[in-house]
């Protein structure tokens, strides 16, 4: 009875231990089901998420996309052609006055005075020429000279007594007028013995020595006796191109640019220009001079001439706005309604950065700055930006 008890007792004890696991393990499942609940609810939240990130970025891609499509460009306005510019052109220094010094007669140097580098005045002995030649032609015309005269003087007493006609006493002084003249051209040509500087100047070159045999005339360089420059001011003359003579003024100064004093430039004065271009170099001759009282200035140095331009009216535009291909020389100008033309320009002067447009373009329009290869006329653009000078 008592063993019979016990285990009676026993029974409810291990029922109730079996409801509390029973309850734990179902408490544990609801968990996990609202977790995994939970965790759905977060998946499919991210997902919708995703999808309106995508669309939005979907739609903002095609916004842009289709902004993209309209081009970008900036513009400027051409700008007046005030335009100050330089142009170098090479050049020599010359005397005022030069000369080359030739004898008049043939004959021997007897003796020069004068060697390069020295001073001399208008008029001053050169050289003496030793012409035996002319000498012996002076001495036969002295005495024809003298016959005639002696004949002409006798014809003449013979006149006054009516003992010859007047046709031959008129004989008689033609023939002597006539060697008188031929006597002084004689003596004219004894004078050509004497070498005599034609201007103040210096000498530059000397050709002869004593003993020399010279032939009058300027027959070749060889014969030239001597060369004198006036060197108190110098000339020298530069040949402008056909497109830039328009620039050059009668009173104008330019510098002077001599490669053993750059930074020194000296200052000269346009004195005169050819009027006309030369047809076979299409240049415009033009002559400057310069003073040079204290002979720093070396006749015969080469030089530059650097000349200050203006131009006169007209368009210019900065290089990067012009577009070159097989369709010439264009830009692009934006119309009104937004869309491009492409027009063809004609170039003047090359300023370096900036061009000068001669034809093709009105000063208010507005040209694409560095325009693609692709831009074409009708093409849609945008003008993201003014540059100064708009």
């Amino acid at each position: 009875m008592t063993n019979q008890r016990h285990s009676l007792q026993g029974l409810p004890e291990f029922h109730l231990h079996g409801t509390t696991q029973e309850n734990s393990r179902g408490k544990v499942v609801r968990t996990a089901r609202w977790i995994t609940l939970l965790i759905v609810l977060l998946l499919l939240a991210g997902l919708g998420r995703a999808l309106l990130v995508r669309r939005a970025n979907a739609a903002l891609l095609a916004t842009r996309a289709a902004e993209n499509a309209i081009l970008q460009v900036r513009v400027i306005l051409p700008a007046a052609g005030n335009y100050e510019s330089r142009l170098t052109l090479p050049s020599t220094l010359q005397g005022i006055y030069e000369a080359q010094i030739y004898a008049r007669t043939n004959g021997y140097v007897k003796q020069w005075f004068k060697d390069i580098g020295q001073t001399v005045k208008k008029g001053d002995l050169l050289a003496t020429l030793d012409i035996p030649d002319v000498n012996k032609q002076v001495e036969e015309a002295q005495a024809n000279f003298d016959l005639a005269k002696t004949a002409l003087e006798r014809w003449g007493k013979l006149r006054e007594h009516d003992a010859v006609s007047q046709q031959e006493y008129d004989e008689k002084f033609a023939a002597y007028k006539q060697t008188g003249s031929v006597l002084k051209r004689l003596h004219d040509q004894q004078d050509f013995g004497k070498v005599l500087a034609p201007f103040d100047g210096i000498v530059t070159r000397r050709n002869v020595d004593n003993g020399d045999l010279i032939n009058s005339g300027n027959g070749g360089t060889a014969q030239t006796m001597f060369s004198i420059s006036q060197i108190d001011k110098l000339r020298l003359y530069a040949y402008v191109p056909q497109a830039r003579a328009a620039g050059i003024r009668v009173g104008d100064s330019v510098d002077i640019l001599r490669s053993e004093a750059a930074d020194k430039p000296v200052k000269g004065t346009i004195v005169r220009t050819a009027g006309a271009i030369d047809t076979a170099t299409r240049t415009l001759q033009i002559e400057i001079q310069l003073a040079n009282t204290d002979h720093s200035l070396l006749p015969g140095s080469y030089v530059d001439v650097a000349f200050t331009l203006r131009t006169s009216g007209g368009l210019t535009l900065p290089t990067n706005a012009l577009l070159i291909n097989a369709a010439g020389i264009r830009v692009a100008t934006i119309q009104p309604d937004g869309k491009v033309k492409m027009k063809v320009v004609v170039l003047g002067t090359d300023y370096g950065h900036d061009v000068e447009i001669r034809a093709g373009l009105n000063p208010d329009e507005k040209v694409v700055m560095n325009p693609p290869d692709s831009i074409s006329d009708g093409m849609a653009v945008a003008v993201a930006a003014a540059l100064p000078g708009e």
